[in-house]
């Protein structure tokens, strides 16, 4: 299981090189080598399970994070396709705002995220791990968020670049430049 990670604020036009290569290292180099390397064990022995934590940030855009996001779960799909057939799954799952203390630790208002869209991290676990043993690709937890996913995703791209703008601002801390 690939689930590293951390918040980023960083603006992609900021110049802070070093912290948006900080989080491609962490969640997409780490994702990429870690991943390999399972595989191919998994692949020899002819069984196993990988599971990369993508989000559901991977569907909007919100800069640097979104785009590593999105990442994670085309990664996710393109291994899945590359390993069909060997006893090897790969899924990504996708969650959306769970009660953890990512929020906190990445300086994240929560406030104005509605209670309903809330998972306990087990409610996202226990979603996930029968995702995995039915063998899917794509894990996304809930009724709720199966159905948002399906909206971001046939929406037109101008309607999810506002939801996304809206969304950063109304969550955001200040950061310094």
């Amino acid at each position: 299981m690939n689930n590293a990670g951390f918040g980023m604020h960083v603006p992609l036009t900021s110049g802070r090189q070093d912290e948006l290569d900080l989080g491609f290292d962490v969640m997409v180099r780490a994702v990429l080598v870690l991943s390999g390397a399972a595989a191919r064990a998994m692949r020899d022995r002819g069984y196993g399970r990988i599971i990369n934590v993508s989000s559901t940030a991977g569907l909007l855009a919100m800069g640097a994070y979104s785009a590593i996001k999105a990442w994670v779960t085309s990664f996710s799909e393109g291994l899945a396709v590359e390993l069909k057939g060997t006893g090897v799954t790969v899924t990504a799952v996708l969650p959306g705002w769970v009660r953890t203390e990512f929020h906190e630790r990445a300086a994240i208002t929560t406030s104005s995220i509605p209670n309903s869209l809330w998972l306990d991290a087990e409610q996202l676990v226990s979603a996930c791990l029968r995702d995995v043993d039915k063998g899917r690709v794509i894990s996304i937890p809930t009724v709720r968020y199966k159905m948002l996913v399906g909206l971001l995703r046939h929406a037109p791209k101008s309607a999810v670049r506002g939801v996304s703008g809206a969304i950063s601002s109304s969550r955001k801390k200040p950061v310094e430049a």
